[in-house]
């Protein structure tokens, strides 16, 4: 059984959008690429490079509110 992407903590339908359009389909396969091959598929893919919604996948995937990544961490 897989679960949809918005499944993930702070990832929604846009986003779910954004990863079909990558082949990712579920967020098995999201947690099994990792935020680093996932947000480069993206940006191969067209999406603008943008430090939010890198550190925005990261704290998904660690299972954290998307606005706890501060200072250092950064």
């Amino acid at each position: 059984m897989t679960s949809p992407i918005s499944s993930i903590r702070n990832l929604g339908p846009a986003y779910e959008e954004s990863c079909a359009k990558i082949g990712i389909k579920s967020a098995e396969e999201l947690r099994e690429l990792g935020a680093d091959e996932t947000y480069r598929r993206l940006l191969q893919a067209g999406t603008k490079p943008h430090f939010i919604g890198y550190y925005v996948l990261v704290m998904a995937l660690q299972g954290r509110p998307w606005n706890d990544c501060k200072d250092d961490e950064k």
